[in-house]
């Protein structure tokens, strides 16, 4: 297969086996992807994201001293490169276990060994022309492809993001072009972050309550704790934007839960009891300053 035009997106192979990894590059470039470089260490690999535009990016996971997980959930998060790279991830492990770190990730596709050309290629093809929307929670960024939820939770809001495969390859459209689609959807990811820190606050907040009542002040320590990075998280994504009072509270309840977590002092009932009050609180101010939907640049036909 040979697509005119593939030479315009930009791909990265990285897999620590150095003939895995040549070979690998001759079936995608031999596809007309000739602008694919080699990585052979985590390391190399983010800064090759972090310093350059990345459209695809083929990798592995395995328990051989090749973790991925924390990369690819750094870019998925807005925090290294473009978030809406196409991520392919090829595996010789097909444990559930396995295949699940790797879809919690927020992997476009996987692929399970062995790893023959026709396979490979036939995964690009669908990349190439397709992508699903993004869910986004508190602690997944990727594909719309769970549906599980917390009963009685609202649904977890979703965007379109762009499939720069297809805007390079089969639409043809400018490096500068998509750049820009990829700068307005990142504005829609920190917002649905923004709101899903929001949300797990609230959710939190509720479950501490109930958890101190029935067993104390230890049992609630590591759900204080997600409380705490929940809301430096949205103190951080809100910065420079409408959310200030949202900020204001969200700093508030950070230094509560500071306090909430020292064992040598063992928490109060009515300290407890505020957290869900001042969750809701951040919750509205969220809301309240909700801007007009952002006018998120498409690229059509991706």
């Amino acid at each position: 297969m040979y697509t005119q035009g593939n030479e315009n997106s930009r791909t990265i192979v990285a897999l620590p086996d150095a003939a895995a990894r040549k070979n690998l590059r001759k079936i995608i470039q031999d596809a007309g992807y000739t602008n694919c470089r080699e990585v052979g260490t985590l390391n190399e690999l983010a800064d090759r994201i972090g310093s350059q535009d990345v459209d695809l990016l083929v990798t592995t996971l395995n328990d051989r001293g090749w973790d991925s997980t924390a990369l690819l959930k750094r870019i998925r998060q807005g925090n290294l490169g473009n978030p809406f790279m196409m991520i392919m991830v090829l595996l010789d492990d097909p444990s559930p276990a396995v295949v699940n770190r790797v879809v919690n990730c927020g992997a476009d596709d996987l692929l399970l060994a062995p790893w023959l050309d026709r396979l490979v290629l036939g995964r690009l093809e669908t990349l190439l022309h397709g992508r699903k929307r993004f869910l986004v929670t508190h602690d997944y960024v990727g594909p719309e492809r769970r549906h599980e939820g917390r009963p009685g939770a609202s649904p977890a809001p979703t965007i379109d993001v762009p499939n720069p495969m297809h805007w390079l390859t089969v639409v043809k459209g400018s490096r500068e072009h998509l750049n820009e689609a990829v700068a307005h959807t990142k504005e829609d990811l920190n917002y649905s972050r923004i709101r899903s820190c929001g949300g797990q606050l609230r959710f939190l907040a509720d479950r501490v309550v109930a958890n101190f009542a029935a067993n104390g002040h230890g049992a609630v320590i590591p759900d204080i704790m997600m409380m705490l990075r929940a809301a430096e998280e949205l103190a951080l994504r809100a910065a420079d934007t409408q959310f200030s009072t949202a900020i204001e509270l969200a700093n508030g309840l950070h230094v509560l839960c500071e306090r909430l977590t020292r064992e040598d002092r063992p928490a109060r009932a009515a300290e407890i009891g505020v957290l869900p009050s001042l969750a809701d609180a951040v919750v509205k101010a969220i809301y309240n300053s909700d801007p007009d939907p952002l006018q998120t640049v498409r690229l059509q036909g991706g």
